[in-house]
């Protein structure tokens, strides 16, 4: 039986990025998971309505995640797994 995509995606096959710092990351992303509460400068995801997650007043708790087509983040603080669309 065939792998689908999206089981790949599921349990992080396609790869994962770690990011703690504040310089910029592009790349092709299903979701980001938050190690710890994270606060973003910046964050590219074509499907999302509004900006204000890029305005720096959104806290992303320590625990939760987020899930899209996400093609590039910069964070003001805080600690990501930011997993790789398969």
């Amino acid at each position: 039986m065939a792998t689908n995509n999206i089981e790949k995606q599921s349990f992080g096959q396609a790869g994962a990025t770690f990011e703690s710092g504040t310089t910029a990351v592009t790349g092709e992303f299903c979701s980001i998971f938050f190690l710890e509460d994270t606060v973003f400068t910046s964050l590219t995801w074509p499907e999302l309505d509004g900006d204000t997650v890029a305005s720096g007043s959104v806290v992303f708790p320590e625990g939760s995640s987020i899930f899209g087509q996400i093609t590039g983040f910069q964070l003001s603080s805080g600690k990501v797994l930011a997993y790789k669309a398969a």
